[in-house]
């Protein structure tokens, strides 16, 4: 805490009265509860202040006054928009004082009063908050007859069973003969104003005036009655109570009501809260998922007093926000989102209702638009929040974001159906600019047919529809071929057949790649040691190896076990990595890479050209070679193509690693490669990707060992 003692003496002020106390809380720092603010975070708090809150010093420090806040305040009031307003009046030059309803980290009840102050902090505004607990006086009060002298004893036996909680016996003619210390703390009348009188004025009256009472019926019908009943207090303030009354008679025939009642105000705000938490998504404040479907059915409901009236729900996904978790961690992440929250919220709060879905997804309800062009405007202005960067703590965060709309009631008039039409929608917005698609017929086809290819793809290996097909690698100067690689192929049936684009995506995105990969690095293994066995003593394998696999924990060991399987040695086999692989976790990246060097294995950087991340990186990685993707194959007829292609080269000659061009069709494309130095080339004009017999016989069959 030398920090805020620190602070504090930095602190300097313009106004005289407000000096006298800094002088006073400079002399006792940790006195009375303080902290400051800029912006809208606590930038430090002084000990009072953390055990006020109940909380440590690095869980307070960039929080904001609404973190430790109910999301709405007794008033009605949005406690994020209520604070902010206090704040900037605060900086403004305004000595701000209000009652606040504060929630410590344990999610005790805080009724606080605030004060706020401008103060100067190396000649930059601040707010000093002072904070002050409003705890309910208990006074003293005078003892007095209460009557309870005058009350037979079994009646007495029954009242102190339950003296924990308000007590007041009433006679037949229903006035108060006796009270107890709880009924006069909670209603805050003394015994002498509370005995004689009839309970009447203590009720929240919901009935005619001289109608009986749910509870005076039941008495004389059935001798007892319990239930929920609001109360009234000294101060005219009301408060759920929960009674239990019963008719007791004595020996002597006199007949008294026994009436007990608890204050469950906690119990109700409990209940709300629970409800809230329930409803609202913690992190943000905004409405989840569950409150999203009433507001649709809500909007849904009103469409039929008005059918030609049109509504439409958005549904947005971060551009990029992976990529911040990884790099930067969860907690920057959860920072990250709070801030697209209130952008989205002072962006459209007055035009959309706003959900959190979870994740980086969010949801816009709009409703009464005229017409569709309308909704497309309100979109493109959404996109256009997200052009500028979100800066916490000097970092800069570029994020775009995907839109797919959904509208009702032309798309569908039932909620979930709309949360899943406008989902659908924004996955096909993901692969196409400007990132804003709304739904259509032809998207939900494409989505069943992708469900059904994905199970399908589950039950692949197990009935062994996967396959390996090899394609010749063929050194250019030689015309030798020194290697193949292991492409994967999905005969589903025996008139189905896929090529790897067509699945391997899907085999990625559900995360099957990892066990299937490790099946194929197994099987070609097996093969190259086979090959090597009998056709050609010096034959390399390479293998494709997904971002997934890279990653995994027991990647290393599986490129072990089957090397070891295979009984092939670690120079025979290269692993082919994409340039996206790099992207992801490049540090994790970089040590893999490492590790797999030291064992032998050959790296190559597959699709090499299409992206941007190795040409900075290439230097620092243990690579061996470089596969020039097949689009500068296509281009080798232009000059350009041509001089990208030769800088290809150049690069990997001047690192002194080899590289493979993928994607040779022609002959002038072959001839134009090896004038450019010494590699080698994969493509159609050596060979396609074929069956283990057809690649023996057509590569190797002229090469068997003696």
């Amino acid at each position: 805490m030398i920090r805020w003692q620190h602070l504090l003496k930095k602190l300097s002020t313009d106004d005289p009265v407000l000096q006298e106390k800094l002088s006073l809380w400079q002399a006792h720092p940790h006195k009375t509860p303080l902290a400051l603010i800029q912006g809208f975070s606590f930038i430090s708090a002084n000990q009072a202040t953390l055990g006020y809150f109940e909380t440590e010093y690095d869980a307070f420090v960039n929080a904001t006054p609404y973190d430790f806040s109910p999301r709405i305040q007794s008033s009605g009031r949005n406690s994020v928009e209520y604070a902010r307003e206090m704040i900037l009046e605060a900086i403004a030059g305004n000595n701000v004082e209000f009652n606040w309803l504060h929630l410590s980290q344990l999610g005790n009840e805080l009724p606080t009063r605030v004060n706020l102050y401008r103060c100067y902090l190396q000649q930059q505004p601040v707010v000093l908050v002072e904070f002050q607990a409003l705890n309910r006086r208990n006074q003293m009060r005078e003892i007095i007859t209460d009557g309870f002298a005058h009350i037979p004893k079994e009646i007495l036996s029954t009242t102190l069973e339950e003296s924990a909680e308000a007590v007041y016996i009433t006679d037949s003619d229903d006035q108060i003969l006796a009270v107890n210390k709880a009924m006069c703390r909670i209603c805050g009348y003394s015994a002498e104003q509370l005995i004689s009188k009839t309970p009447e004025f203590l009720e929240l009256k919901s009935h005619h005036l001289g109608a009986e009472t749910e509870c005076q019926t039941a008495l004389k019908q059935r001798g007892f009655w319990q239930g929920e009943t609001w109360k009234k207090r000294s101060d005219s303030s009301n408060f759920p109570a929960w009674q239990s009354s019963r008719k007791i008679i004595t020996e002597d025939g006199a007949h008294y009501n026994v009436n007990i009642f608890s204050d469950i105000s906690t119990k109700k705000l409990l209940e709300t809260q629970l409800t809230t938490r329930a409803m609202y998504d913690t992190l943000t404040g905004l409405p989840n998922r569950f409150h999203l479907k009433q507001i649709l059915n809500t909007a849904l409901e009103k469409l039929k007093t008005d059918p030609l009236a049109l509504g439409a729900l958005m549904f947005l996904d971060l551009n990029g926000f992976k990529n911040i978790n990884d790099s930067f961690g969860h907690s920057m992440g959860d920072r990250v989102l709070q801030l697209v929250a209130a952008r989205l919220e002072a962006g459209c709060i007055e035009k959309a209702d706003i959900a959190r879905m979870g994740g980086d997804e969010f949801t816009l309800v709009l409703q009464d638009c005229s017409c569709k062009d309308e909704i497309q405007l309100f979109a493109e202005q959404i996109l256009s929040l997200f052009e500028s960067p979100f800066e916490i703590e000097g970092q800069k965060f570029f994020l775009g974001t995907s839109i797919g709309i959904a509208l009702f009631p032309t798309h569908s008039d039932k909620a979930g159906q709309l949360i899943s039409l406008a989902d659908t929608a924004m996955y096909c917005a993901k692969k196409s600019l400007p990132h804003l698609v709304f739904y259509d017929k032809a998207m939900s086809q494409a989505a069943e047919l992708k469900l059904q290819l994905i199970n399908s793809l589950r039950h692949a290996h197990s009935l062994k529809q996967f396959t390996l097909a090899y394609q010749a690698i063929v050194d250019l100067h030689t015309n030798q071929t020194i290697a193949a690689e292991a492409l994967l192929r999905w005969q589903k049936s025996p008139t189905e057949y896929y090529d790897a684009a067509d699945f391997v995506p899907l085999l990625e995105e559900t995360g099957l790649i990892v066990s299937i990969g490790q099946w194929v690095l197994e099987q070609a293994c097996v093969q190259a040691a086979q090959w090597r066995a009998h056709n050609q003593a010096d034959f390399r394998i390479s293998v494709n190896v997904s971002p997934l696999q890279l990653e995994h924990l027991d990647f290393i060991d599986q490129v072990i076990n089957a090397l070891d399987m295979a009984n092939l040695p670690a120079e025979a086999l290269i692993l082919e990595i994409t340039e996206s692989a790099l992207l992801r976790q490049p540090e994790q990246a970089r040590l893999t890479l490492n590790r797999i060097k030291a064992l032998g294995v050959s790296i190559a950087i597959d699709d090499f050209g299409t992206g941007l991340s190795s040409l900075s990186r290439l230097g620092t990685l243990p690579i061996d070679s470089v596969k020039i993707d097949a689009e500068f194959a296509l281009r080798l007829n232009e000059v350009s193509g041509q001089k990208l292609c030769n800088a290809i080269v150049q690069l990997a000659q001047a690192l002194d690693i080899h590289f493979v061009a993928e994607g040779i069709e022609t002959q002038q494309q072959r001839d134009i490669m090896t004038d450019m130095g010494q590699g080698f080339a994969q493509g159609f004009l050596f060979g396609y990707p074929s069956s283990v017999d057809n690649f023996t016989q057509t590569f190797l069959t002229e090469k068997r060992l003696a």
